[in-house]
């Protein structure tokens, strides 16, 4: 399996003299004027370059678009007739400008580097009459570190592929606090590019004992607690909704539990709990999807990896609150052990739980996850899932559908997940739809029809209790179904900026 990038990222206030034919410039460009921010830190030679190119139309600045090219240099100190290679990317318009935005252009412009050859990049920071926050110099490592993220780890023949080796931020602004930011932006991206590695492994590479396995193996090198359980385990303490949807596969279920306890801290303190699915590969089971696309349920455990990542990030930033990272994680398979529809399991929560369909497996797992937060003494929850087509016809894919029981808790996440770039909807979660998940022979039933993604959040909430709880349901943006000018097809990592954020986030939430 071939290794992940890894890019060295500096900082400085200036553009080096020379650069080698390895190097290039990159220079941001806006679809309206002002054009060019940052300006003020290229030499009289590039700028004019620029300039020239945005006035002739050569390049307008679109967003998502991009041009590697070499200028003439020459002037103030630049070695005659050496050519310097610039990148100019599309920043689109001033409105549209925010550090998403940035965290993109980035994205596409250390792919366009590479392919293009570069080893070292030199950024400039559009400022020209925008505010550099630290922000936004972290959102701009955090895209060209996530940005340079291949899935491409069972091709073989990889020798001789380019690399971009090093990424340096040049900006005229700011003080130390910046050298900081690069090193959040480091832990984080890498953190998310860890969790879509996870979500991008097939089904046969990945069943749940290796997710327990690769969990506790990243445990281990950055100190987290391990608490996971085996099917035996899982069944003896009575988590019948998870053992119930793994039963039909001969990969035995897992319940993936990591903690992470801050210097200080006591069993007294508030402990937050994000719960992740963890479906290493949905078949539907009985209800089995159709053929198509069914390769994409190898991520259907996006959400688990998502909160496993986070908590990685969490081991390196050291944020002061307790967390836990639960998995339930298991294969929905068919087979003559498989559950059936209609049949009866008996939940953690000690709740009965209908499964009219196999394919609404998803909200079975959590059920338990939810559950088994609680009982280690969650204080609030969130939980993270690949969970309901519905969302997607509801929000498209740049959207995850946000449901809460709880107004506060359902604010600082949404604001986390703002400042992520990571955008959420909130939507409704109320007993309107209560008469979709009543079965006439248990206490629920796990599906009711459209609005699926509703009926699921409100059968979920009944496990969550008087917990503050949110749920995300995440499977439109946590998958790329075609390339992207800042990403592969694929996993997106989508879950690990918002945890993030929202750790570090107003502790009186």
């Amino acid at each position: 399996m071939n290794k992940p990038n890894r890019l060295t990222v500096e900082l400085s206030r200036a553009l080096p003299p020379e650069t080698s034919s390895a190097e290039a410039v990159a220079v941001g460009v806006f679809a309206d004027e002002p054009h060019l921010p940052g300006a003020e830190i290229l030499t009289a030679s590039l700028l004019h370059a620029c300039e020239q190119l945005v006035r002739g139309g050569e390049f307008k600045g679109e967003e998502d678009t991009s041009l590697l090219l070499r200028v003439a240099a020459g002037e103030e100190g630049e070695t005659s007739g050496v050519a310097r290679r610039l990148l100019l990317m599309g920043l689109g318009a001033h409105a549209d400008f925010d550090a998403d935005a940035l965290r993109r252009a980035a994205g596409m412009c250390v792919r366009e580097a590479r392919d293009g050859h570069v080893s070292a990049l030199h950024f400039v920071v559009p400022s020209e009459g925008l505010p550099v926050a630290p922000g936004m110099v972290r959102a701009l490592a955090e895209g060209a570190h996530l940005g340079l993220y291949e899935n491409d780890f069972y091709q073989t023949g990889d020798e001789g592929k380019e690399t971009l080796e090093r990424l340096n931020v040049v900006t005229s602004r700011g003080g130390d606090e910046l050298g900081l930011e690069l090193e959040r932006a480091r832990v984080v991206a890498e953190s998310a590019n860890w969790a879509r590695r996870l979500a991008d492994e097939p089904g046969a590479s990945l069943p749940p004992r290796e997710f327990a396995r690769r969990a506790a193996e990243m445990a281990e090198e950055f100190g987290l607690t391990v608490e996971s359980l085996d099917a035996g385990e899982i069944r003896a303490l009575g988590l019948g909704g998870l053992a119930g949807i793994g039963q039909g596969s001969d990969e035995e279920p897992a319940l993936i539990v990591l903690r992470y306890e801050p210097v200080g801290s006591s069993p007294e303190d508030e402990l937050w709990a994000f719960v992740g699915k963890g479906i290493t590969f949905d078949t539907g089971g009985i209800s089995i999807k159709h053929g198509l696309d069914m390769y994409e349920m190898k991520s259907d455990m996006a959400g688990g990896a998502a909160v496993l990542g986070a908590l990685r990030a969490a081991a390196q930033l050291r944020p002061r609150r307790r967390l836990a990272a639960i998995v339930p994680a298991a294969e929905n398979m068919p087979s003559e052990k498989a559950i059936k529809p209609g049949d009866i399991v008996r939940t953690f929560a000690g709740f009965t739980l209908e499964v009219v369909d196999t394919d609404a497996e998803g909200r079975v797992v959590l059920a338990d996850g939810i559950a088994y937060a609680r009982r280690l003494g969650a204080s609030r929850i969130v939980d993270l899932a690949t969970l309901t087509g519905s969302i997607i016809v509801a929000l498209g894919d740049h959207r995850a559908g946000l449901f809460a029981n709880d107004d506060a808790w359902a604010a600082a996440v949404e604001s986390a997940a703002a400042r992520a770039g990571e955008p959420v909807w909130r939507m409704p979660v109320s007993d309107d739809y209560k008469k979709r998940i009543e079965s006439p022979i248990a206490d629920f039933k796990n599906y009711g029809g459209r609005p699926d993604a509703t009926s699921a959040a409100l059968l979920l909430s009944k496990f969550a209790g008087d917990t503050p709880w949110v749920h995300l349901d995440m499977a439109g943006p946590s998958w790329h179904t075609d390339p992207q000018p800042h990403a592969p097809q694929g996993a997106t990592g989508w879950g690990v900026r918002t945890l993030v954020e929202l750790m570090f986030g107003d502790s009186d939430a």
